[in-house]
């Protein structure tokens, strides 16, 4: 169960950006939208990482942990993004009128989460699978919830925003030196 909270955990914060897109997007009158968007992205990215996680363990079992270089370079280039950014991103989230589109927005978002699930699911055994997806749809009922609370409450917090956006990339960064080291979950 604690491993499944992890993963929970290290989803949500690794999803940080889609809660604040589906924040956006909701408190911009689409909140259906937003809501429909979002889940069917999850489900594509953990249905997807499920798949690519399956397919390195069938194909290369003895190298899985150097996958943990994928979400630690990842967790890397977004420290350095965030310290090098200038602008807001919340203009791109505007653009999101359909269901289509903030899905495509989601998806776009969660690039990192797919990839360290997916690093999840090929680094461990088959058996605990199950703890995987139970940590995922914990992360989704809670970022939707979350996202809600978001939207009926605290409106557009800027501070709030901005400390998550800087916590995410050390989530994937701590993620990737896991999935580096040698654990009792490992497939190998």
């Amino acid at each position: 169960m604690l491993f499944a909270l992890s993963i929970a955990f290290a989803y949500a914060l690794t999803n940080i950006d889609g809660l604040f897109a589906f924040f956006a997007i909701a408190t911009s009158g689409r909140y259906r939208q937003a809501l429909i968007g979002f889940l069917f992205a999850q489900m594509l990215v953990v249905t997807g990482a499920y798949v690519a996680g399956a397919g390195v363990t069938f194909f290369t079992p003895h190298a899985l942990g150097y996958l943990g270089i994928v979400p630690l370079s990842l967790g890397v280039w977004e420290v350095w993004r965030n310290m090098s950014r200038c602008g807001d991103d919340a203009d791109a989230l505007k653009a999101a009128h359909s269901i289509f589109s903030a899905t495509v927005i989601f998806v776009a978002l969660s690039a990192d989460t797919f990839i360290l699930v997916a690093a999840f699911f090929a680094d461990t055994a088959a058996v605990l699978d199950r703890h995987v997806f139970t940590g995922a749809i914990v992360a989704i009922m809670g970022l939707v919830i979350a996202g809600t609370v978001l939207t009926k409450s605290i409106g557009s917090n800027q501070k709030v925003r901005r400390f998550f956006e800087t916590l995410s990339p050390f989530v994937m960064i701590g993620a990737g030196i896991y999935i580096l080291l040698d654990t009792a979950t490992d497939t190998y």
